[in-house]
């Protein structure tokens, strides 16, 4: 469900939903676009795009899920880079995990909490990825050839920490 569409930060009227596509026009030569859409993951049986499996919230994006999220022109050779806030309940899904350095989190009403992920490599849509859920954390860390100490988490099911 199409939510908003904004053009350089500016609610943009000249789109129109067909079917399942978006038709934008009378944009500029460059610009920021803006979609916000909502979904409705529990409902999405089909285990592409945004879904939840067992209690975890994940994506499957490739070849063509990531339009099951929102519109998009869902294409190899289309390259953007992702700013993505997750927010959820702190105690069901203590970890919001999506692609790229975590730039912000903090507290929301309700018992929620919010990270914020920004890639600042550009990709291709069927790479975007999303996790949100409660799982065991097996840590460590790396040191790279310039020195620079890097830390290591994977993520695993509750329960399969040794697996």
């Amino acid at each position: 469900e199409l939510r908003s569409v904004k053009v350089n930060g500016e609610d943009w009227a000249h789109h129109e939903v067909k079917e399942a596509s978006l038709v934008l026009s009378d944009l500029p030569a460059e610009f920021e676009l803006e979609i916000i859409t909502k979904i409705d993951p529990e409902a999405n049986t089909a285990l592409e795009g945004l879904y939840k499996s067992g209690g975890a919230f994940c994506t499957q994006c490739e070849a063509e899920g990531f339009r099951r999220i929102t519109y998009y022109l869902d294409r190899p050779d289309v390259l953007a880079k992702y700013t993505t806030k997750v927010i959820a309940d702190k105690a069901t899904y203590p970890y919001l995990l999506s692609n790229g350095n975590r730039i912000a989190q903090g507290e929301a009403e309700n018992g929620r909490h919010w990270v914020q992920w920004q890639d600042p490599h550009p990709k291709p849509a069927y790479l975007f990825a999303l996790v949100a859920g409660d799982f065991d954390v097996l840590r460590d860390k790396y040191t790279t050839m310039s020195g620079r100490n890097v830390d290591l988490e994977i993520f695993v099911d509750k329960g399969n920490l040794d697996r």
